[in-house]
């Protein structure tokens, strides 16, 4: 007899809404990118590639399995959690609400994800070594070391957290037969046919006899039709899925992690809606699928979004199948063995993102960094033998976005310094590779006094956490090092002239003594205070401003995605104003500011032309700015006088 199965409490701890597996997996991507690897560590070995099915169906709500009881526990635990929380942070008032509203529709969204060329679901309920333990019985059990993506046990939770009523159905087939099985992750709550508080966690299965275990649905002719199997593989059905936009958000998930793992034959996905495909992404057609989602993710997201996703995707995906040389770059690793960098050029493209990514044996991209060491670039490293997959998967941690010492578990103080030893010879194989790509394209080398203060910081993947990657925010980290020059190259700068702002929105002359006009009440000034004009006071107290000279101010600078970060140091407390040039190999060159904002208090500066206008200085105290340069190229930037 089929029930839903929620065991009781037995003096255990409650639980709430909020659980840590689910809010780990909640974001959009997280969704294609577990359940792909999932399915990619379970392939039948007969070498053809998995195939994942994302199917959107509107199941109708009679098909639900036990929807009146369910309903019922559902309720009880809204009534529950809400009386002694009626308006907390986790916003429990509207997933009920939600549900409640999704379990009285006709209808209910259901995003199926069925795999083929699999092995399905392997071992019964009580095999806890098994698959299907793993995932319907058990959580946070780390896999057996091997070629698999997933390592910590709790991905599983991702389609828990895409589902409004935090329901997910099980169907599988394996060469023992089939079996069926619904979970639920909800909260704490006193079941409704008795006033003993149930533990989170229940299962639609069949009951034993004395109500304290379950067992999976495994008989044919009990399983319902909707659900049951025909061929060898597993069905996941993600119950009261959001379906806005999608199939967007799930084929650009797979594409920007799993392209690698397509181009290698190892995965097919396809894309389906009530049984109507949608698309197809494959070896034979991935090329066009990047470009279609790039060109989509572009028109939508800013420029780090789209550098840090599809954007540099596209051009890993190159790397792949077009490497230079044609062919990868190789090194041996100490701990991990055969490391290969597939590197792409393409000097007349200025879109190259001028990053490399990190991957291992699943091929399912882990993490990408910027560099400024090589131009026009895209690479991708990889560590595809079995011992170096092995090592580098015990650096990665529960969502598989970086190699770090501090994602390892149980490891020795000397276990993490080798794994650090690692990890950057991984970095200074990738650097001293872009370095030697850059010295074949240049001529001599030479050494540019002081050129260091004017060229970019690079993040060359030392700091491996996600949070230390450069991001597109800003960063006080400055380098300068030996560079190399073509001496063909000449710089050419030409200043392109915008509109003059007008007095509304800039003032951007310097006082010329007299007072400006006064803004209105509540007004802000050009200089971003109110009632007071650029000229006036704070920005030197009406008398004419000087321009800043090096001999009484320290000047540095680099560029931050973009825009120029501008650090000055005062000998003495000073106010006036900052001139910039660029510089070339012969001359300077006239620039136009457009924009100019104190990073320390976020305050909006007057410009004009080559010049900043109103900056107070105190003195040893460090002031930075972010700076707007209307040009094309990027420009090694001076304080004029």
């Amino acid at each position: 007899m089929s029930d839903w199965f929620f065991p009781l409490l037995g003096g255990g701890e409650e639980q709430g809404l909020n659980e840590s597996g689910i809010q780990t997996f909640k974001k959009a991507s997280a969704l294609g990118r577990e359940t792909c690897q999932n399915i990619g560590d379970v392939r039948d070995g007969s070498g053809k590639p998995a195939i994942a099915t994302f199917e959107l169906i509107h199941l109708p709500i009679e098909e639900f399995p036990g929807l009146e009881q369910f309903k019922k526990c559902f309720e009880s635990c809204r009534d529950y959690v809400l009386a002694g929380l009626k308006d907390g942070t986790g916003n429990e008032k509207e997933f009920f609400r939600n549900g409640i509203k999704i379990l009285n529709s006709k209808t209910i969204p259901v995003l199926r994800i069925g795999d083929e060329n699999t092995t399905g679901l392997v071992g019964d309920d009580s095999d806890r070594t098994k698959p299907f333990f793993r995932l319907l019985k058990q959580q946070g059990s780390s896999s057996a070391q091997g070629v698999g993506g997933g390592t910590y046990g709790i991905g599983q939770r991702a389609p828990f957290a895409h589902s409004a009523l935090r329901t997910v159905f099980y169907s599988t087939k394996t060469p023992d037969g089939n079996a069926f099985i619904a979970k639920s992750i909800l909260a704490s709550f006193p079941h409704p046919e008795g006033s003993e508080i149930t533990q989170a966690k229940g299962w639609w299965c069949e009951k034993s006899t004395d109500g304290k275990s379950w067992n999976t649905i495994r008989q044919t002719s009990t399983i319902p039709k909707r659900f049951l199997r025909e061929n060898i593989g597993t069905d996941l059905w993600v119950v009261g899925f959001n379906s806005s936009d999608w199939e967007k958000s799930i084929r650009h998930s797979i594409l920007e992690n799993f392209f690698a793992a397509i181009e290698n034959n190892q995965l097919v996905v396809k894309l389906k809606e009530s049984d109507c495909l949608l698309s197809e992404i494959s070896s034979g057609n991935l090329d066009h699928h990047l470009k279609v989602a790039a060109e989509e993710a572009f028109s939508e997201q800013n420029h780090s979004e789209y550098t840090s996703g599809l954007g540099s995707t596209v051009y890993f995906h190159k790397a792949l199948v077009s490497p230079l040389n044609g062919e990868p770059f190789t090194t041996e690793i100490a701990k991990i063995g055969t490391v290969k960098l597939y590197l792409y050029r393409d000097n007349e493209n200025k879109s190259m993102p001028d990053r490399w990514a990190k991957m291992r044996s699943p091929r399912i991209i882990v993490q990408h960094h910027g560099s400024r060491l090589l131009s026009n670039f895209a690479a991708v490293l990889i560590c595809d033998n079995e011992d170096g997959n092995q090592y580098l998967a015990q650096l990665e941690g529960a969502t598989h976005e970086c190699w770090d010492i501090e994602e390892t578990r149980n490891w020795s103080t000397e276990q993490k310094n080798e794994a650090k030893k690692v990890l950057n010879s991984i970095n200074a194989f990738v650097r001293n590779t872009l370095k030697k790509v850059r010295g074949e394209n240049l001529q001599d080398e030479e050494d540019i006094p002081f050129l260091g203060r004017y060229l970019p910081s690079e993040d060359d993947g030392t700091n491996t956490k996600p949070g230390n990657e450069l991001t597109g925010q800003n960063s006080d980290q400055e380098t300068g090092e030996k560079r190399s020059r073509n001496k063909k190259a000449v710089v050419q700068v030409t200043a392109a002239k915008l509109p003059r702002p007008s007095a509304n929105e800039q003032d951007d002359k310097p006082s010329s003594g007299k007072k400006g006009k006064k803004a209105s009440k509540g007004e802000k000034s050009p200089s971003g205070g109110k009632g007071k004009s650029a000229g006036s006071e704070g920005a030197g107290q009406g008398k004419k401003q000087k321009v800043f000279d090096s001999t009484v101010v320290n000047f540095r600078s680099f560029i931050s995605y973009k825009k120029y970060k501008i650090i000055l140091t005062a000998k003495k407390d000073l106010s006036g104003i900052l001139k910039l040039k660029a510089i070339g190999e012969d001359n300077d060159y006239p620039i136009n500011i457009t924009k100019a904002i104190s990073v320390d208090n976020g305050e909006h500066l007057s410009v004009s032309d080559s010049q900043i206008l109103g900056i107070n200085l105190i003195k040893g105290q460090k002031t930075t700015l972010l700076v707007d340069i209307n040009s094309d190229t990027e420009l090694c930037l001076s304080m004029g006088n």
